[in-house]
Order: structure tokens, then C-alpha cells, then sequence
């Protein structure tokens, strides 16, 4: 299997014929040139646009597909530059054996053992070579010197692959690209899992250099939905999806109030999500979108588990945590179920403040009698008002309670013969530095607002109370940064027990594969 292939074609059309055939050969990155048309009329313009409607077919291939731009562009000359070296070229039988010849010599990035593979499109899709929308018939032929757009662009997908080509093909000279910045990313879906600014910054720039070295890019962070669009008078057009329109409306309020020029504005339509596939969920959004493709790392691998050489490899231990009423226990009763041997730490911290237990004695010392019931016993509320009021206090508590639960576990554990995988469910795991006890950090978070929700009715707290009970643990970033599964019990039960059944398959390959 090649790493990266380069396939050249005829027109966008044959695509859909094609790409099925050369998927299982290419395992990273597909490269796909348009063999340039001698001759730029009012079609081949037209043709420029629906070229976006390649990427509507690319549903079957699981590799980073790129269609570069030159040919459409009629900017082809000499040379194809490819950032990733081509293992291997592909055709079909509209290219002549001197236009194969002529790519072969054009590309500057190949590998030493390149080869070509011809390809015979499939029969059974003919009419798709013959079938042409029209949704970009109307779309004005005019270029621009200067085009500008901006989103998201968490993990690049095909929808923004489509929104940055369009931009490029309307690009003459410089293409300008906001990347939103953390401050506008509080409404997104699970933006704990957002790339980092720098990271999006540098792979839409990556991607556009490699589909059109030919332009000047500026790609910034931007922080607001405004970024430079309301005040550079050198901007003349801007590129949209179909929901942003009234965001661009809106630029050209404030630019025509600045005495600027207002942008030519071009919507791209949105791409319906496939939703037949294995990895999707009722929940996800309709369209294509990075909030879909973060929905769907819930339950995986983030990251790969480090070594620890502290603890034996067997029972395998999970450490499970996350905020308050982020639905921790319901995660580890389905784990129960599957087959691990659960451990609540806050089951054994409770027992711990019975007459009679280790800590009984030595929290009535620090907290006073005051804590205590008309029998004795230690009201846990009436403690939880003064701890979570109180930092200096809660560590004073910590410090007692802590090193007692953790020795209850070792000890549970040790005595644990039955059961290769150990699931210990603790709020404070990470806050009690416990994550070097465990072989993995299985993490479940949900949104502060539904926390707070959540915390109010099971609780039966103010609001006040619930957001010092919140405010008094890490944050989901910081868990998630811990992270090597992440789970989120935001949607249905049923969503929860996908991302369940998929953290536990993957766990049972790689304990079988240490064992």
C-alpha cells in the first residue's frame, strides 16, 4: 500500500468511479489533478466551481484527500509541487499517454520508487460522468485579488476543504483566513477537544499551500466574528457557508458605516452528514461539521497510555474520572456490567468517617464537634458547607481523607484475584495525584451550566452551592488533558453506551495484547 498517491483525471464527474477502485491502495493522503483545459471559456469557469463537488464524493476514502487547484486554475506550468512525496500516480482513460508523461516529469515531489497504476472507472457509475448541478451556474465569473474568510477549522474536513478551495479558485493574489481563537469557542460542542489555535492556524495553511502555492496566505487567529473584515478597504470578496450569511451582512453593515467598500459575498452549501456509517450517532449534527467528528472520538484512544512501572501490569487498572455529576458511576455500573471490578472511592471515603473508622477521631479535631449528629455520627453536609466554602479547609480534609482511601484501594486491589481489569472510580483522582497508580485515565465531562443543573436537582442545592462544589475541582480542560479516553453523558443513554462499547473493545485489545 502506497503512502501517498497522486490521481489525475479528467473531470470532476469520473470521481465517484474512480475512487472506490484506488482506497485500499493509498493509506495517508491522495493528491488529485485536474488535467489542465487549453482553453479558459464561460464552461471551464464553471467547471471551476463544481469542481467542489468533488469532494461530495469522497465519502468512501479514509484518507486526507486534496484536490489541487493548478489545472482547474489554468495556472499549471512546469512544475506540481506536493508537500508529501508521491508513492504513486494514478490515471484513467482519458489521459493521454504524453499528458501522463508530462505530470511525471512536472512533479517535483516523488519518491524514488514512484509508479504509475492505471484505472479503468467503474461502468456501473457511468452516468455520473455526464451529470452536472448547476448550482454554481449563476456564481459570477469575477476573480478577486483579495479574499477573505474565516471559521473554525477544527481538524480540517471535506466541508472546510470546500470552503477554502472555493476561496483560493476566486483568489487572484492574497487569501486572508481568520481562525477563531479560544474566546469564540464557548458554544461549541465538546471544546475541550478543539485543536489548539496555532495547530488550526498551521494546518489550513499547510493545506492551502499545498493545493495553490501560487497565492499569498495570511492566516491569523481572529477574536471575534468580525476579525479584519470590517476595517482592510483591500478585501473585496468574502467567502461563506450558506448559516454565516447574516454574519456577512453584518460585516458589510459596519463596513459601509467605516466608508468601505462592501465584500462580494459567495455562499458555499452546506454538505449533508452520511449518517450510515458505523461511527455516526443520532446526536450528531445533519451537516458535516468538527463538532460530528469530535462526537465521535468520545470513547477512543486519545492518546496512547504511558508505561508505569509502579504498579504490576495485572489486574489492569482504570483510574475514572471527571467533574462533579458528569455521570461517572452510571459509566462504571455499564463497566460493571461488561466484565471490570469497580472500586468508588467515594463509597470507601464515606465508610472512612464512621465511629470507630481511621478518620473519625481526627476530623472532629480539626472541624470541631459541631459537624457531628445528635448521634455522633459525622454530618457530611454540614462538613461539605464548611469545605467547599473554604479552600484551606478542604485540603485540611483532603490531607486526612486521602492517603486513608487510597490505602483501602491498594488493598481491595491486592486482594482482587478474579477480575484483569480494575475500574477505580474517584472525583479526586487527579486533584489526589492518584493517575500514577492507574495504567490509564478514563475521563467523562460534561458542560458547567449542565453540571450545575444536574448538581441543583440531585442535590437539592442553590445554585451558589453547586458552582462552589464546581469551581472547587479541575476543570474539564485540565481533565481532559489527562485524558486517554474521554466520554461526555451530555446526550442519551443510549449515545453513552456507544462511547462505553467502544472505550471497552479497544481496551480488551490492548490488555490482551500486554497479557
Amino acid at each position: 500500500m502506497a503512502n501517498t498517491g497522486l490521481l489525475i483525471c479528467s473531470n470532476p464527474f469520473r470521481l465517484l468511479r474512480i475512487f472506490p477502485q484506488i482506497q485500499r491502495d493509498v493509506q495517508s493522503t491522495l493528491y488529485v489533478h485536474f488535467f489542465p483545459i487549453p482553453k479558459l471559456d464561460k464552461k471551464t469557469v464553471r467547471h471551476r466551481f463544481m469542481m467542489i463537488d468533488a469532494y461530495k464524493n469522497l465519502s468512501p476514502m479514509n484518507v486526507d484527500v486534496r484536490i489541487l487547484l493548478c489545472g482547474l486554475k489554468g495556472t499549471f506550468d512546469n512544475q506540481i509541487a506536493t508537500k508529501r512525496p508521491v508513492d504513486v500516480i494514478f490515471y484513467d482513460d482519458h489521459i493521454k499517454s504524453e499528458q501522463l508523461h508530462h505530470v511525471m516529469s512536472s512533479l517535483s515531489n516523488k519518491s524514488p520508487n514512484c509508479k504509475t497504476v492505471f484505472i479503468q472507472p467503474n461502468d456501473a457509475c457511468s452516468s455520473i460522468d455526464t451529470k452536472e448541478t448547476t448550482q454554481y451556474d449563476e456564481m459570477e465569473n469575477e476573480l478577486y485579488e483579495s479574499v477573505v474568510l474565516g471559521g473554525t477549522f477544527d481538524r480540517l474536513h471535506k466541508g472546510h476543504k470546500i470552503l477554502l478551495s472555493t476561496a483560493a479558485l476566486k483568489c487572484t493574489k492574497k487569501l486572508t483566513v481568520g481562525v477563531t481563537d479560544i474566546s469564540m469557542l464557548n458554544s461549541k460542542k465538546l471544546k475541550e477537544l478543539i485543536e489548539p489555535c496555532n495547530t488550526r492556524i498551521s494546518n489550513v495553511e499547510g493545506f492551502l499551500k499545498d493545493i495553490d502555492p501560487t497565492l499569498e496566505y495570511e492566516v491569523l487567529p481572529i477574536y471575534d466574528i468580525y476579525g479584519p473584515t470590517i476595517h482592510d478597504p483591500t478585501f473585496q470578496m468574502i467567502i461563506l457557508s450558506e448559516e454565516t450569511m447574516k454574519g456577512g451582512e453584518l460585516i458589510n453593515e459596519k463596513r459601509v458605516k467605516a466608508g468601505l467598500r462592501p465584500l462580494d459575498i459567495i455562499p458555499v452549501p452546506l454538505l449533508e452528514e452520511d449518517k450510515t456509517t458505523s461511527d455516526c450517532c443520532e446526536e450528531e449534527e445533519q451537516k458535516i461539521s468538527s463538532s460530528n467528528y469530535r462526537m465521535r472520538l468520545l470513547g477512543t484512544l486519545l492518546k496512547p497510555p504511558q508505561p508505569n512501572n509502579n504498579i504490576p501490569p495485572c489486574p489492569y487498572i482504570i483510574g475514572l474520572t471527571g467533574g462533579i455529576a458528569s455521570g461517572k458511576t452510571s459509566i462504571a455500573n455499564h463497566l460493571k456490567d461488561l466484565g471490570a471490578f469497580v472500586i468508588n472511592a467515594d463509597t470507601l471515603a464515606h465508610r472512612l468517617y464512621d465511629i470507630n473508622q481511621p478518620a473519625y477521631q481526627e476530623i472532629i479535631n480539626v472541624f470541631g464537634p459541631s459537624i457531628l449528629t445528635s448521634n455522633n455520627e459525622v454530618d457530611r453536609k454540614k462538613l461539605g458547607a464548611i469545605v467547599f466554602n473554604n479552600k484551606d479547609k478542604l485540603e485540611q480534609l483532603n490531607t486526612i481523607i486521602w492517603p486513608l482511601i487510597l490505602q483501602r484501594v491498594k488493598s481491595i486491589i491486592e486482594s482482587t484475584k478474579d477480575h484483569n481489569i480494575v475500574v477505580l472510580e474517584a472525583a479526586v483522582l487527579l486533584s489526589a495525584n492518584w493517575q500514577y497508580h492507574c495504567h490509564e485515565i478514563w475521563v467523562s465531562i460534561i458542560p458547567p451550566n449542565e453540571a450545575t443543573k444536574r448538581l441543583q436537582e440531585r442535590n437539592n442545592l442553590s445554585e451558589k452551592q453547586a458552582l462552589d462544589r464546581i469551581n472547587s475541582q479541575p476543570s474539564n480542560c485540565e481533565y481532559v488533558k489527562n485524558a486517554n479516553v474521554l466520554f461526555s453523558t451530555l446526550w442519551s443513554c443510549n449515545f453513552t453506551h456507544i462511547q462505553i462499547k467502544r472505550a471497552w473493545s479497544s481496551l480488551l485489545s490492548r490488555v490482551s495484547s500486554i497479557h
